[in-house]
């Protein structure tokens, strides 16, 4: 009897063990699948905000880009050394004793994102740029003489003998010494570099269309031509250094404001009948080279 009851308490927990068994490996699977859902969004989170930051460091970078290059306007200020010669009739050449410049442009870059992140290439362009020189005919020489000599005369373009002319300076006895004004306009193509930071280096290449003028006591001058312009600049931030070589010719008309010396009133009458006027005027070309030197503030 008692192996009988023995018998049947044992099939009776082995019963009752079977279906705990399986409740504990069901719980014990959901808690598993619980553990991977709450993993799996974990991964997804970073992986997102890795893209977040990878982004972020772009939309930076893009912005440091931007900032770099957006100085596309600029003022130019500086100094200049123009030598003069006149390439018609009589060999004449003109020192400078005082020159100086402005300028003001803009650069239009041909692609928004630089090549290779440091390279734009740009279209230059403005329409003030000024210059002013006090200047000093240096030599001039004259067919059928040998050597050269010195002058400061600027008839000597119109006639060889100005010393049969009455005109202001002799009249009031003040040399007002002989200037020249320039106005042009300029185009050209650029490169410009950005190796490091906010550093910029430019090369570019420009056409001016000029206009001249050319002032001493009783003559005026005017001309037009085209010059050329070659330079390179480096800049930082706002701020520009830069030296560019200039060359052209331009072709003037003189009037003289003067007639020829009279016994009664100083100047030949005859010219007033003859001529209308006491303007007397001739074409002559000048040739222009020389070298600038610039400060430049970029806006």
């Amino acid at each position: 009897m008692r192996k009988i009851f023995k018998t049947i308490v044992v099939a009776s927990f082995a019963t009752l063990a079977m279906p705990l068994t399986a409740s504990t490996m069901q719980t014990y699977t959901a808690s598993s699948d619980s553990i991977d859902t709450t993993v799996a969004p974990a991964d997804t989170l970073r992986e997102k905000l890795a893209q977040m930051e990878t982004r972020m460091a772009s939309m930076e970078q893009e912005q440091e880009t931007q900032k770099t290059w957006k100085r596309r306007k600029y003022w130019k200020i500086g100094i200049t050394s123009p030598n003069l010669e006149r390439t018609d009739g009589e060999e004449m050449k003109w020192k400078t004793k005082g020159s100086f410049f402005i300028q003001k442009g803009r650069t239009s870059y041909l692609h928004s994102k630089p090549i290779a992140g440091i390279i734009k290439f740009g279209i230059d362009y403005g329409f003030i740029d000024v210059t002013y020189s006090k200047l000093e005919l240096k030599e001039i020489s004259y067919s059928g003489e040998s050597g050269t000599r010195a002058s400061d005369g600027f008839d000597d373009i119109v006639s060889g003998d100005p010393d049969g002319d009455i005109g202001i300076s002799e009249l009031t006895g003040i040399d007002l010494g002989m200037h020249k004004i320039d106005y042009a306009l300029h185009v050209g193509p650029s490169i410009s570099v950005n190796p490091w930071n906010k550093l910029i280096a430019t090369a570019y290449f420009h056409v001016m269309p000029t206009a001249s003028s050319i002032i001493q006591n009783d003559n005026f001058s005017y001309g037009f031509g085209c010059m050329m312009a070659a330079g390179v600049s480096v800049a930082y931030k706002a701020i520009s250094l830069g030296v560019e070589g200039v060359w052209g010719k331009v072709k003037y008309t003189q009037t003289d404001f003067s007639g020829d010396e009279d016994e009664d009133y100083g100047y030949d009458s005859s010219d007033e009948e003859d001529n209308g006027s006491l303007f007397n005027t001739e074409k002559f070309t000048l040739k222009q080279s020389g070298i600038r030197a610039y400060i430049a503030i970029r806006l």
